[in-house]
């Protein structure tokens, strides 16, 4: 039997491809289905666990998926913004610097001509700070780069590496750059310039299709150790499950704590392997538009954070008439203690200060989500660590898999297509 820990995404596409193949069951702590691709409603608002959106770049998940929501998705040009210096930009900063003072300015457009001058590229094993500098000049990673990533990692950019940039930080070339500084903008550029996303329901819709094609999911199961030699899972309520194949879609430290031997050499991951937490708040704000924008990012250290989304411009199915809802992010070291209280103030000042709260509006809803693993840490020890461990998992009947199984920076695609390859291996 296939024991799949984890109905998220990629566990319900894992058992969703597998179909009748082989026998297989999903086993999830939580009381519903859909890991972080949950959708909960209140008074009228529908809230994601922060933004989640579809991109499609893959045939076969644009198949697959137009087909399980058929009818039930709208596909949108994405207008997002960064709040830099008192002013908005478009997106990516990079390609669109026009609005920046003039000698901000100057020194982005010096930096990224110098940098295109050096005769060495820069190299994805450098560190993110080494890596970022070299591609676009200290102008552009000092106003953006830097100090964006740092609220994101809560960590030194000296001690990441940029093995994760490759599809996430576009390019651009130096006449898109100088365009853009002459006030021409940019658009197309990222993986995300459009996107995909449910016209009502959230993207709980997506886990929800899925899962309508998954024979056993069982919830409530709380996994507490895994006995490698006799292929057992041990679960909080005393019950076990023994297993042929494992697969964890769990996050990989908490996979390893479980397990009831690991390796000397591969000791240290449990707790080495970090990643940054996001504390998730929601509002429903009784004004309509309160921002064009899908979502601006805030690189500036005076905003808590660094994100702010825009559900209600997704689908205006997502807050009642006459409303919005916006999603806050705000990251942290994983396990920090912080106050929410404290946490919800400095998000709502920090609102009003780049103006998108005004005086007069009033919350009408409100949901507070923490995600302990938000962003994973690339950096030197995950670099050397990460494939080994993986492939010694797998000799113990073990595939570690999704966005924090792999231990990785993905998108939702990949992990539905990470299912299928796995169901197509298995099978």
């Amino acid at each position: 039997m296939i024991a799949i820990i984890g109905a998220g995404l990629t566990g319900l596409s894992t058992a969703w491809h597998l179909g009748r193949g082989r026998q297989h069951a999903i086993f999830d702590q939580q009381d519903a289905i859909g890991g972080l691709c949950r959708s909960p409603s209140l008074d009228g608002f529908t809230f994601d666990h922060t933004g989640h959106l579809l991109h499609l770049r893959d045939g076969y998940t644009r198949s697959l998926i137009g087909r399980l929501l058929s009818g039930r998705l709208r596909k949108i040009e994405r207008n997002a913004a960064i709040f830099c210096k008192g002013r908005y930009l478009p997106f990516p900063f990079q390609a669109n610097l026009h609005g920046l003072p003039q000698d901000d300015l100057l020194e982005c457009l010096e930096g990224f001509i110098r940098a295109g001058e050096r005769k060495h590229p820069p190299r994805r094993q450098d560190t993110f700070h080494g890596w970022v500098t070299s591609a676009f000049g200290p102008g552009m990673a000092r106003h953006f780069f830097l100090p964006y990533n740092e609220k994101l990692f809560c960590r030194s950019l000296r001690r990441i590496t940029a093995d994760w940039t490759d599809w996430s930080v576009p390019r651009p070339s130096l006449a898109e750059v100088l365009r853009g500084a002459l006030g021409q903008v940019n658009t197309g550029m990222g993986y995300n310039a459009s996107f995909w996303y449910p016209e009502a329901g959230g993207i709980q819709v997506l886990p929800e299709a899925l899962a309508r094609k998954v024979r056993t999911i069982e919830l409530g199961r709380r996994l507490v150790s895994v006995r490698l030699r006799e292929r057992r899972l041990v679960f909080q309520d005393g019950t076990e499950q023994p297993y042929e194949k494992l697969i964890s879609t769990m996050p990989l430290p908490r996979l390893l704590k479980l397990l009831d031997y690991v390796p000397e050499r591969f000791a240290p991951a449990g707790r080495r392997l970090t990643a940054s937490a996001v504390h998730n708040i929601n509002i429903g704000i009784n004004r309509a538009g309160v921002s064009p924008y899908h979502w601006i990012y805030f690189p500036e250290r005076e905003f808590p954070f660094y994100r702010v989304g825009f559900y209600s411009n997704f689908t205006p199915h997502m807050a009642p008439p006459h409303a919005s809802s916006l999603y806050i992010e705000i990251a942290s070291r994983s396990g920090a203690a912080l106050d929410y209280a404290a946490l919800r103030e400095a998000a709502l000042e920090g609102l009003q200060r780049c103006r998108l709260l005004r005086r007069g509006d009033r919350i009408v809803a409100e949901q507070y989500n923490r995600i302990d693993c938000g962003y994973v840490v690339f950096d030197r020890f995950r670099q050397q660590q990460l494939p080994g461990l993986l492939a010694w998992l797998k000799k113990q009947g073990i595939i570690s898999a999704g966005r924090y199984g792999s231990w990785t920076y993905c998108s939702m695609d990949d992990n539905i297509l990470q299912g299928r390859a796995i169901a197509e291996a298995l099978v």
